[in-house]
C-alpha cells in the first residue's frame, strides 16, 4: 500500500512535485492540481490562494528545489537589503522548474509579499510622486492641483452681486438676469429628462456568465482611513465575492499613519489574496492618490474599487468580466448601482437612498444608452486595468475623481456602460455628516467643470459638440443648480405671491413668466420622475413620504454647495472624511437600532 504523504512523484505538477518534505496527502494535491486546471491557473496559485500551505512554507521549499537561500525577513538588515531577492509566480515559477530558465545564483528566495514590501521601501519617493504628479506631468490642463486664484474669486463675486442687482432692479435687467439663470438651469433639466426618457427603457441582456478557467484575474482596490471599526465587516463582505480565489488580488490601501487600521488588518486580513499597501507620505491625502498607489502594483486585467462600507453583490465581479468579454475594447468601464442600506435612519438618510435610485437604476442606464458621458460613482466601478493606466490613473488633487474620471473617459474615446448588480452602501444620517460629505461632492464637481471648460474647443474636438454640451449641462448642473435652486425657488414663490408671474401685464412680464413656469415644472418632472421609476426599481416606495421633504433637502444642498465654494478657494485638496460604521437599520435584513 502507498503511504498516504506525498512523494515525488512525476505525476504531479512541477510546482507541487517538490513539497514531499510537508507530508500533506497526495489526494489532497492531486485535487488542488485538478481545481487549478478547472481555474486555468498554476498549481501553486490555487495552493497558496486557498491556504493549504502558507507563502513562507511554500516559497522556502522551493529555495530548497531551487538551491538558493530563502529570506523573508521583513525587518531587513544590511546584507538581505543588498541582496536581489526573487518571487516567481505563474509561468514565470514553472519556467525555473521545468529549466527554461537557469536562477540567478547571487539571488534569494523571497515570498511575493516580502517583495513587494521591499520593493515599495525601495521606490516609495518615486511611488508616492507619480501618484500625486503622473496625470499632470502627462497633461497639465487635466487635473485640478492648479488652485483658483483669487481673481476669480473676485470675478466670481461681482458677477453675483450684478445678478443681486439686476434681480432688484426689475424691468429689463430683470428680464436678462432671469434669462441667464434659466438658461443655465434649462441645460441641466433638459439632459436629466433626456436620462430619464433612456433610463425608463427595458434593460439590455447580460452576457453569459464565463466559466473559471476563462475568466480574467481581478484586482480590487480598497482605500481606507481610519476604518478600524469596520474592518471585520468589510472583510466579511469581500470573502463573500464569488470569484476563484487564485485570480483575486485585493489591495487595502492605508496611510502610513494610520496605525489602528493597519493593526486590525493584519489581525484579520489573512491569505495571499490580501495586501496590505501603505501609502508613502506624500500630498495630497486624498483617495485617488490612494488609488494611483495600488493601480501601480495592480496584477489584473481588470480593477474594481470598493469602499470602507461597501457590501457588494456576491456575483459583481462575474457578471463584469462576462460583460467586458462580450464587449468591444473600447468599452472600458462598467457602474454597478449603489443601494442605500440603512435608509431607515432618518430623513436625510432615506432622500440620499431616493436620491441614489434615481440615479443609479435611471440617469445612469439612460446617458450609457444615449452614449452620453457618465459622471462615476466614486465604488464599484469596474475598469480595464490598461485604460486606467493609458489615462495615468486618477486625479489626486480632484476631490470627486469619480465624475472626473468618468469625463476623461469620454474625452479619450472610451465607452462607459452600466451592470446591474448593486453595492449596498452605508449614508450619512446626521446633518453635519451628511453636509461634509455633500461639500466635499460639491466642490469635487467644481474642480471637474473648471478642469474641463480650461480649453473648451479642445473639449469640443475630443467629444463633440452634443456629448460636449451634456457633459457641462451635467457638471454645472450639479454645480449651479443647488446654488441657484433655492434662490431661483425664493423668488418664484415671491414673484407668484406678490409680483406679475402669474398676472402678466407687459410683454417683459409675460416673456419671464413663460421662462420661470417652464423652468418650474419642467425642473420638478425633470427631480421627481428619475426618483419615482428608480424608487420602484429599488423597491423603496415606502419612502416616497419623504418627497414632502424635498425642499428642505434641496435647500441643505444649496448650504453645501455654497460651502464648496467657499472651500474650493481656502482649501480646494481637502479631503473631508466620513466615518463608517454608524448605521442603525438596515433595509436588508430589517434591523432597527
Amino acid at each position: 500500500m502507498r503511504d498516504a504523504s506525498l512523494p515525488n512523484d512525476p505525476a504531479l505538477p512541477d510546482d507541487l512535485a517538490f513539497l514531499a518534505p510537508l507530508n500533506l496527502p497526495e489526494g489532497l494535491l492531486r485535487q488542488v492540481a485538478a481545481q487549478a486546471r478547472k481555474q486555468g491557473v498554476a498549481a501553486h496559485e490555487a495552493l497558496l490562494a486557498e491556504e493549504i500551505v502558507p507563502p513562507e512554507v511554500y516559497y522556502a521549499c522551493l529555495a530548497l528545489r531551487l538551491d538558493l537561500p530563502f529570506s523573508d525577513d521583513l525587518e531587513a538588515d544590511d546584507a538581505s537589503a543588498r541582496a536581489r531577492l526573487i518571487a516567481p509566480q505563474g509561468r514565470a515559477l514553472l519556467d525555473l522548474l521545468e529549466a527554461r530558465t537557469s536562477p540567478d545564483p547571487g539571488a534569494s528566495i523571497a515570498t511575493p509579499k516580502r517583495l513587494a514590501q521591499r520593493e515599495r521601501m525601495a521606490r516609495g519617493a518615486t511611488i508616492a510622486h507619480r501618484a500625486s504628479h503622473e496625470l499632470g506631468r502627462a497633461d497639465p490642463s487635466l487635473t485640478a492641483a492648479q488652485v483658483p486664484s483669487h481673481r476669480a474669486a473676485a470675478a466670481l463675486a461681482l458677477m453675483a452681486s450684478l445678478g443681486a442687482l439686476g434681480l432688484m432692479a426689475g424691468g429689463l435687467a430683470w428680464l436678462v438676469v432671469s434669462s441667464l439663470v434659466c438658461l443655465l438651469l434649462c441645460g441641466a433639466i433638459f439632459t436629466r429628462l433626456l436620462a430619464t426618457v433612456g433610463g425608463a427603457l427595458g434593460a439590455k441582456a447580460e452576457a453569459p456568465l464565463l466559466p473559471d478557467h476563462a475568466l480574467p484575474r481581478y484586482t480590487i482596490l480598497v482605500p481606507l482611513y481610519k476604518e478600524a471599526t469596520v474592518v471585520a465587516r468589510l472583510l466579511d463582505a469581500l470573502e463573500r465575492i464569488d470569484y476563484p480565489r487564485a485570480k483575486l488580488d485585493i489591495k487595502l490601501l492605508i496611510e502610513a499613519d494610520d496605525e489602528e487600521t493597519r493593526l486590525a488588518l493584519e489581525r484579520l486580513a489573512h491569505g495571499p489574496v490580501y495586501d496590505i499597501v501603505v501609502a508613502p507620505p506624500g500630498h495630497p491625502r486624498t483617495k485617488p492618490r490612494a488609488l494611483n498607489i495600488g493601480l501601480a502594483s495592480a496584477h489584473g486585467e481588470l480593477v474594481t474599487v470598493y469602499d470602507a462600507e461597501d457590501d457588494p453583490d456576491p456575483m459583481q465581479l462575474r457578471r463584469a468580466a462576462a460583460a467586458f468579454a462580450q464587449a468591444p475594447q473600447s468599452l472600458a468601464c462598467l457602474q454597478c448601482p449603489l443601494a442605500i442600506d440603512n435608509a431607515r435612519d432618518s430623513w436625510l438618510a432615506g432622500l440620499f437612498a431616493l436620491d441614489y435610485a434615481a440615479l443609479f437604476e435611471v440617469l445612469d442606464p439612460g446617458l450609457a444608452r444615449l452614449r452620453l458621458p457618465i459622471p462615476l460613482g466614486g465604488t464599484s466601478n469596474h475598469f480595464r486595468v490598461e485604460a486606467l493606466r493609458r489615462l495615468h490613473g486618477w486625479d489626486a488633487w480632484n476631490v470627486t475623481e469619480d465624475a472626473d474620471m468618468g469625463a476623461r473617459l469620454a474625452r479619450r474615446g472610451y465607452g462607459v456602460a452600466t451592470l446591474d448588480a448593486p453595492t449596498w452602501e452605508e449614508a450619512p444620517a446626521k446633518l453635519p455628516a451628511w453636509l461634509a460629505q455633500r461639500r466635499r461632492w460639491m466642490k469635487g464637481w467644481m474642480q471637474t467643470l473648471i478642469v474641463h471648460l480650461r480649453q473648451p474647443r479642445r473639449l469640443v474636438r475630443e467629444l463633440g459638440a452634443k456629448r460636449a454640451t451634456a457633459l457641462i449641462a451635467m457638471l454645472a448642473g450639479g454645480v449651479l443648480g443647488p446654488l441657484v435652486g433655492p434662490l431661483y425657488m425664493a423668488l418664484f414663490i415671491h414673484e407668484g405671491l406678490w409680483g406679475a408671474l402669474f398676472s402678466p401685464m407687459t410683454t417683459i412680464d409675460m416673456i419671464a413668466s413663460a421662462l420661470w413656469c417652464s423652468i418650474a415644472v419642467l425642473g420638478a418632472i425633470a427631480l421627481v420622475v428619475p426618483i419615482l421609476i428608480g424608487a420602484r426599481r429599488r423597491g423603496l416606495t415606502r419612502l416616497l413620504p419623504l418627497l414632502l421633504l424635498l425642499p428642505a433637502y434641496q435647500t441643505l444642498l444649496g448650504l453645501a454647495a455654497a460651502m464648496a465654494l467657499v472651500d474650493l478657494f481656502r482649501r480646494p485638496h481637502h479631503w473631508a472624511k466620513t466615518t463608517h460604521g454608524l448605521a442603525r437599520s438596515s433595509l436588508r435584513n430589517g434591523r432597527i437600532g
